[in-house]
């Protein structure tokens, strides 16, 4: 059975992850990093709150192998084998975590507890050094103790090849500063891909995790594989356009806004006119950075057809030409039932469309 036709059989487990978002901002900044460490592969496709907090295919189109991540964050102290044992509600962290490899069983490439904090974990290597530790490497008591526990659990019979795929690791993004560190992440990406490309590193990040909160916080039922890669997940392919656009469009908007204003200066606007066409330019680039922004998508649409069609409405006062398109607008049924733009926003809107791309 193909991996896509067996997700449709197997449910996941209830996760509140999906409504406490606020407790969760650390897991998306972890996932923005997952995302630039992955971005370096052919393909991938990063799973929101899908079995488990975050989980990644090997492919966005045929997978065959998955990775599964759970986080837990500590304001202090360390995990231990104990506490990654202890049940609440009759289950514990390692058996929740080890329970994907008995519904996925051939498909599980690896199953990671991610953490901010440290492991109190006793190891073969007595002098270890690292943020990542692999179960093999656990000292025999504490490996026996594990295969024990889960055994008994999970009502399974435990094989040494287990250890393998069970990994330890800390994070290097902290519970005070996560979101200062993603964003020096991000920004270290985005000016190493594009060279000499002037941006807005605020406004990326920005973006970046709005995007992330939105398909992580999506919460309806998902029956396919293809509802998952639409509503709750990053492709390779998604992640490139989302870097693209909030690297390059600022700079070519803000290019834009002001061969604008110059237009507008030579025709003498008022200067009522001139500061609201500031202060809504601003919210408008904002708008234009999100990719699944619908409702502004289809204002926008909207008018470029409306320019299109009346084509002969257009002379050469830009001010004029706005106001005519802006009368065609106002006639659309949408624009008048919806109640999220004012009438000064689709203005900016409508001046921006007229001159972009001359």
């Amino acid at each position: 059975m193909l991996l896509k036709e067996k997700l449709k059989n197997i449910i996941p487990r209830e996760n509140s992850g999906s409504i406490s978002s606020n407790r969760f901002d650390y897991q998306k900044d972890w996932a923005i990093c997952k995302l630039i460490e992955l971005s370096k592969q052919k393909d991938f496709l990063l799973a929101f709150e899908f079995y488990e907090d975050i989980i990644v295919f090997d492919s966005s189109e045929n997978p065959k192998t998955i990775d599964f991540f759970q986080i837990k964050t500590k304001g202090k102290g360390k995990h231990s084998i104990s506490t990654l044992l202890k049940k609440n509600k009759g289950s514990s962290i390692l058996g929740k975590l080890f329970n994907n490899k008995i519904n996925f069983e051939k498909e599980t490439n690896s199953l990671s507890i991610i953490s901010n904090c440290d492991y109190k974990i006793e190891l073969k290597n007595k002098n270890f050094v690292g943020i990542k530790i692999c179960c093999n490497e656990v000292d025999k008591n504490e490996a026996k103790r594990i295969a024990e526990d889960l055994s008994s659990e999970l009502s399974i019979t435990w094989l040494n090849e287990y250890f393998d795929i069970l990994f330890f690791e800390k994070s290097n993004l902290t519970i005070e500063h996560h979101s200062d560190l993603t964003q020096q992440k991000l920004n270290k990406f985005i000016e190493n891909k594009f060279i000499d490309l002037k941006y807005n590193p605020s406004l990326a990040y920005t973006t970046i995790f709005d995007e992330v909160k939105r398909k992580n916080n999506f919460e309806k039922s998902l029956n396919t594989f293809d509802e998952l890669v639409k509503y709750k997940s990053f492709s390779k392919s998604d992640f490139d356009k989302i870097i693209n656009v909030v690297a390059s469009e600022p700079y070519r908007l803000t290019k834009l806004k002001s061969e604008i204003l110059n237009r507008l200066d030579s025709e003498k606007v008022s200067i009522v006119f001139r500061r609201s066409f500031q202060k809504n330019w601003s919210s408008a680039e904002i708008e234009y950075l999100k990719p699944n922004n619908l409702l502004f998508q289809k204002l926008v649409k909207l008018i470029n057809r409306t320019i299109e069609l009346k084509e002969s409405l257009l002379d050469d006062n830009l001010l004029n030409s706005m106001n005519k398109i802006y009368i065609e607008v106002l006639n659309n049924k949408f624009v008048q039932e919806q109640l999220i733009f004012d009438d000064d926003f689709i203005k900016i809107l409508i001046l921006k469309n007229l001159c972009d791309g001359e």
